[in-house]
């Protein structure tokens, strides 16, 4: 039992559990607000609150200010805070009975490529970027290939073998920001390109989904831009949308 946890408050953190894993919820579906949850097991909203500070605090559950509560990790984790330890990708590899396995391809320093990439990550069009291509791989099974584009002003100096741990997490412990946000774009595509087959194992012209994000800290400063081509046959991508 969570030390200084009332029985009361431990009915709601069952329940909560329970409920993520009989519905087969994923890392940021969302969760039923305060309310219902107090109405459905007969509750005070105030005891759910103080249940849900606690599952918070072990990142098994997280909130959005203005739009509720989502799933987290489903594990305890130490960064409280932080993005979730078990990411969807992590998630989505155990609940198919692999290991979520990241590799580092090739690590390049060059000039930014483009205008557009330039000013997304605010950086003048000489400035030099990290460009790091990763493999991701439900153990030896390619699902996906990231193009991971990072300003140098920004990251000056990367041990590129924690990016085979957590992206996420080594950008946060570098800069001591928390990443809060990605902005996304997304396009279905025909693989042609003799690398991008030969890495993700695909036969000419096969359909992928193309991803192209920018990510930001919790200062506004966006941090990486990348492209993604996904086999969405092995990895499934779900979004939650609410309108403000």
């Amino acid at each position: 039992m969570i030390d200084g946890i009332t029985e009361k408050q431990k009915e709601v953190v069952d329940y909560l559990l329970q409920k993520i894993k009989d519905d087969g919820l994923m890392p940021g579906d969302k969760l039923d607000t305060e309310i219902a949850i107090a109405k459905n097991i007969g509750i005070t909203r105030a005891t759910v609150r103080e249940a849900t500070r606690i599952l918070i605090e072990q990142q098994r559950i997280y909130r959005v200010k203005g739009s509720g509560l989502f799933v987290g990790s489903t594990g305890k984790s130490d960064h409280v805070g932080r993005f979730h330890a078990l990411s969807p990708f992590d998630f989505q590899a155990q609940k198919k009975g692999y290991k979520g396995v990241r590799k580092v391809i090739t690590v390049s320093i060059m000039k930014v490529p483009t205008a557009e990439m330039a000013q997304a990550l605010r950086i003048k069009s000489g400035d030099q970027i990290y460009k790091v291509v990763r493999l991701m791989c439900f153990d030896d099974i390619p699902v996906a290939l990231e193009y991971n584009h990072f300003p140098v002003s920004m990251f000056s100096s990367m041990e590129f073998s924690k990016l085979e741990i957590s992206k996420y997490s080594y950008i946060e412990q570098i800069t001591g920001k928390k990443v809060q946000r990605r902005e996304q774009h997304l396009n279905a595509i025909n693989v042609t390109d003799e690398e991008q087959l030969r890495l993700l194992n695909f036969n000419e012209n096969a359909a992928a989904l193309e991803i192209y994000e920018t990510v930001y800290l919790d200062d506004g400063l966006p941090c990486e831009v990348n492209r993604a081509i996904i086999n969405t046959q092995l990895l499934q991508l779900r979004q939650n949308t609410e309108r403000p």
